[in-house]
């Protein structure tokens, strides 16, 4: 609700302003009002309370256009609107001075950091992108009747906060930079002392009654006194990595994580370890003894915490857990009576593997009633054991999958709470202003979203010893489980062969380069060019030189372009240049081009070929680094069998029995699908010599959301059928100029749903906005598949129903765009797919999609906005029944619901396959088709030729490109052979290989 506050200071200046939603203040909150209310127009990052008091105060109206002005009174804003567990009245934002406007740079994010019920009422903070001195966004309160409107505290000064803490002996709950006593009372320390992005509050280990540790996302380490509000700095940065996460303290040592390596700043001040030596090498956990730190491991990690939760530790010998990941699974870990346990889950979803570490926000373990606790990682809920430990780990299960974004979940007035980061416009054009919301709900709801399904394992091409067990992979709580077994290297080259010093796999390189000495420097910040190098050579070479072709930088004339290319990281090119050097020194330019805004490329890397088969001397220089191409000891083609143990601890006790042994050719492949009644809490794997070795597990449910349920049928009721003739269609924008949403109709009519009234107003046109909301497909048809073309890469997917090979009768409808924050969502051919994003503002990892739902709805566009997942393309006639708002006068309306409920769309399924009567040649394998997240599958071959044709299906296993051949079908002239695969198997992609030049067919059905 909007409310007119009158300030009178005591210089006798007096000022009204409409401000959303309510707010309380009293006399000691003047400065802090002043500071809300003034557009001051800081620094990215400056102090939130240094504001320019000098100016005049000022308010920004919002009108038609994004940038106008206008007078009109605000409304009310409803407080009765209860949608999939979302009240749109407790929405945040990032802006608050600007009228419900967002025109004010360094805002562009707001997700909820932290959610704590406390002194009768739910706290919580939002944040911004990177605002260690304080920002606009706020500390707000919720009270138990969610129909009143939440409070924004005046104390607020925003940043980027998501640490919390319940400090047992004062009393307080410390939330940001806020301490909250019982009573509800706030005081802060200012962020002009303090300046910080709080991520994490822990237990001090010498004065706990009134002392705490602040951990701060660069990595400094700060101490305050909880009722002095005195701060010190302890460390600047004591551990390697950025972007900090967890901290926690228990068993006399403080814990700390981060999930990152893209550097913000120097690695001077480190005091133990140093810069990463590989791609494997990304973040940190790290403790404190109280007087020297150690590193535990050089990963990247989230949340630390234990049985105390969010009182931030134990004087005591309670366990300490940590989770995080590597490239193949989840890693949870535990500290036991002083000893580090290493324990391995799947991943549901890949949207928080970007190798920067930034679209995880926070992962948490924490209890959301009374006994019970649960994880959330990599897309799924866990319910998780307070007890859990090294002699005591059974009781984690996989609770099911989630399309939200999730910073941090609690139990409040007997319902979960789970905060968000959903609409966030850093990169993304297609949203205003950045805003979130919380959802309200039971623990029953959570089963009822996203199938407990999951991939990952122990080993992806690693080198393995003979003899040596894995750490346990979770298989309890799932239904089926498929293991995948490979022996030698299946991918083309060795994992720690980086395109940088510090970063980015290679994944092809040609083979005249491949023996040739590299030379290069390391990544860095990609915000900034990256540095060129200089090296000596003793005698005269061609030096070949990989430069990253995205934002097409510039070279001297006297580089050649050759026709080589190399890929590296998630389906990069580079293309490779060459050039003649005498002996002396070579200098190599810097890579100065942007290839978004604000992004730089990699650096150029080096392979040097001496002159008549010489052996050559390369000397670096500076900040330059020489590899020289060198074979493991267990990189080498496997000549023999290798036999897996796999063994089981059935209750998580520790105690392993053996369970089977699986014999692989070397250089070969076995699936093994494991029985309906196998009944076990963690799997591990051995080998009988030393190799490289690959196991893999994919675990999948029974039971999917059925979209033909009554209740879902009458969930998405109104929206329009494929066939229908009088859908109303619409394009969607969160509006940046106030906080409704802009809507460009089938008729090109433009309207605004208003956050207030919920109700439908005519709006004029705006030809930037309709540019902007244009929809061009991604995608293409032919008679055997859908085609997505992306970063030189070709995926086919399944086919809906084939009215969508077509336009609706308005256009295309949107086919792509980010939805939750750091999260794309696909709508391709009557099918949604979650899709991973790699960097903001660049195409999504269509890798490493996994599809939520089929429909045979008419859906032209989808965005969120207020909390709530909003949907085009509703029934004229469709009845407002809670997800439908619809005005007959106006002709227009909309469905909105939770981003969860899409689920409930229905299974996923189709047809299609990468080839339908196509000229195929001998030995050229097809485009990759789409595996993960399909149930039955049944596959039909066919083709043309005189005679029989042997067709081998080839399947990549962890969908980056580990491709083994599933099986080989001989297959008679005129005959099509038909294949049910087993029930429990999953892979992530197919392809076909003919063994000679023929007409082919090769389709699968999902059902």
């Amino acid at each position: 609700m909007r409310l007119l506050i009158c300030v009178t200071f005591s210089f006798s200046f007096t000022f009204a302003v409409a401000t959303e939603p309510r707010r309380v203040v009293t006399d000691n909150q003047k400065r802090s009002i002043l500071s809300d209310l003034t557009d001051d127009h800081r620094p990215e990052n400056g102090n939130a309370d240094a504001v320019a008091t000098n100016r005049p105060l000022q308010l920004i109206h919002q009108s038609a256009s994004e940038n106008s002005t206008d007078d009109t009174p605000p409304q009310p804003t409803r407080t009765d609107i209860h949608i999939s567990g979302v009240y749109p009245h407790l929405t945040t934002y990032g802006v608050y001075s600007q009228n419900g406007g967002h025109h004010k740079e360094g805002h562009n994010e707001c997700g909820i950091g932290a959610v704590v019920p406390w002194a009768g009422k739910l706290w919580m903070v939002n944040y911004a992108p990177h605002m260690p001195r304080g920002s606009e966004h706020k500390l707000f309160s919720v009270d138990a009747d969610l129909s009143k409107p939440m409070t924004v505290h005046p104390e607020s000064v925003g940043g980027t906060p998501a640490g919390r803490m319940i400090h047992k002996e004062s009393n307080q709950l410390l939330i940001a930079h806020h301490l909250i006593d019982a009573d509800g009372n706030v005081r802060t320390i200012q962020p002009a002392d303090m300046p910080i992005r709080v991520t994490a509050i822990a237990r001090h280990l010498k004065d706990p009654a009134n002392m705490v540790y602040y951990i701060d996302m660069e990595g400094s380490i700060w101490e305050a006194n909880v009722h002095t509000l005195a701060v010190k700095r302890l460390f600047k940065k004591p551990v390697p990595g950025w972007h900090g996460k967890g901290g926690y303290t228990s068993q006399g040592r403080l814990v700390i994580s981060n999930n990152g390596e893209l550097h913000v700043g120097s690695y001077q001040d480190v005091l133990v370890g140093g810069e990463a030596k590989n791609e494997e090498e990304r973040g940190v956990l790290a403790e404190f003894d109280g007087t020297n730190w150690k590193i535990v491991e050089r990963r990247q990690f989230t949340e630390v915490t234990g049985p105390s939760g969010i009182t931030g530790g134990s004087d005591g010998n309670d366990p300490i857990w940590t989770m995080g990941w590597d490239r193949r699974s989840v890693r949870l870990k535990v500290l036991d009576n002083g000893g580090w346990h290493t324990y391995l889950l799947p991943k549901a979803a890949y949207c928080n593997d970007a190798s920067h570490g930034w679209y995880t926000e926070w992962p948490r373990i924490r209890e959301i009633t009374e006994g019970r606790w649960m994880m959330d990682m990599h897309g799924m809920f866990f319910d998780f054991p307070k007890t859990f430990s090294s002699t005591h780990s059974g009781g984690i299960k996989p609770i099911g999958s989630h399309l939200r974004y999730v910073p941090d979940f609690c139990d409040w007035n007997g319902k979960i709470v789970l905060a968000s980061d959903e609409t966030s416009i850093q990169g993304n054009r297609l949203a205003g202003q950045p805003q979130s919301n919380l959802w309200f709900g039971d623990y029953e709801d959570l089963k009822k979203w996203g199938p407990a399904s999951g991939y990952g394992g122990p080993w992806i091409e690693d080198e393995v010893t003979a003899n040596a067990p894995s750490d346990p992979f979770l298989v309890a709580g799932f239904d089926r489980r498929m293991i995948h077994l490979t022996t030698g290297r299946k991918t083309s080259l060795p994992a720690t062969l980086l395109r940088a010093t510090d970063q980015q796999p290679i994944t092809a390189l040609p083979d005249q380069l491949a023996s040739l000495p590299r030379v290069t420097v390391n990544r860095g910040d990609w915000h900034e060019p990256a540095p060129g190098f200089h090296f000596t050579i003793d005698g005269p070479a061609t030096v070949y030189l990989a430069v990253d072709k995205r934002g097409t930088p510039t070279l001297d004339p006297k580089w050649r372009l050759t026709d080589l290319l190399l890929k590296w990281g998630k389906g990069f090119t580079d293309r490779i240049y060459s050039r003649k050097f005498s002996a002396g020194e070579v200098t190599i330019p810097g890579n100065d081009a942007e290839h978004t805004p604000g992004s730089y490329g990699m650096p150029h890397q080096a392979f040097v070929l001496a002159d008549n088969d010489t052996t050559i001397q390369i000397s670096e220089s500076g900040n330059a680094a020489v590899t020289r191409p060198a074979k493991s000891t267990n990189d080498s083609p496997v000549e023999s069998p290798v036999t897996f143990t796999l063994e089981v601890d059935q209750n998580g006790t520790g105690q392993w029995d053996h369970y089977r042994d699986v014999t692989v050719t070397a250089n070969g492949y076995v699936s093994q699908i494991l029985p309906d009644d196998f009944n076990a809490t963690w799997l591990r794997f051995k080998t009988d010599r030393n190799c490289v070795a690959t196991a893999l597990v994919h675990q999948t449910t029974k039971q999917f959301v059925d979209g033909k349920d009554p209740a879902n049928e009458k969930l998405f009721a109104g929206l329009a059928d494929v066939q229908d003739s009088d859908a109303i269609g619409g394009l969607l924008y969160a509006a940046k100029r106030n906080r409704n949403l802009r809507i460009i109709d089938s008729d090109d009519r433009f309207f605004e749903f208003t956050k207030n009234s919920f109700e439908f107003e005519t709006d004029s046109k705006d030809d930037k906005l309709n540019k902007l909301l244009h929809v061009e497909p991604e995608f293409s048809v032919d008679n055997s598949s859908v085609i997505l073309k992306s970063r030189g890469q070709t995926y086919r997917l399944p086919k809906g129903d084939a009215a969508y090979d077509r336009p609706f009768a308005a256009g295309w409808p949107r086919d792509s765009r980010e939805v939750a924050s750091e999260r794309h969502l696909a709508n391709i051919h009557g099918t949604f797919y979650e899709v991973p994003l790699i960097t903001n503002g660049a195409p999504p990892a269509w890798n490493r999609m996994r599809p939520v739902s089929s429909h045979r709805k008419q859906i032209t566009d989808f965005c969120s906005w207020n909390g709530l997942l909003v949907l085009s393309g509703v029934k004229s006639d469709a009845v407002e029944d809670g997800h439908v708002f619809r005005d007959p006068k106006l002709g227009i309306g909309l469905w909105l619901g939770g981003i969860d409920d899409l689920w409930k769309l229905g299974k996923p399924v189709g047809h299609g396959g990468p080839w339908m009567e196509t000229k195929v040649k001998a030995g050229i394998a097809s485009d990759s088709y789409l595996m993960t997240g399909y149930d039955q599958k049944t596959l039909q071959i066919s083709h043309n030729s005189a005679s029989p044709v042997t067709i081998t299906v080839q399947i990549d296993i962890n969908g980056n490109g580990l491709w083994t051949t599933y099986k080989s079908f001989k297959v008679s002239q005129h005959a099509t052979t038909t294949h049910e695969f087993p029930v429990g198997f999953s892979a992530c992609w197919m392809r076909a290989v003919s063994n000679t030049d023929t007409t082919a067919t090769v389709q699968l059905d999902y059902q």
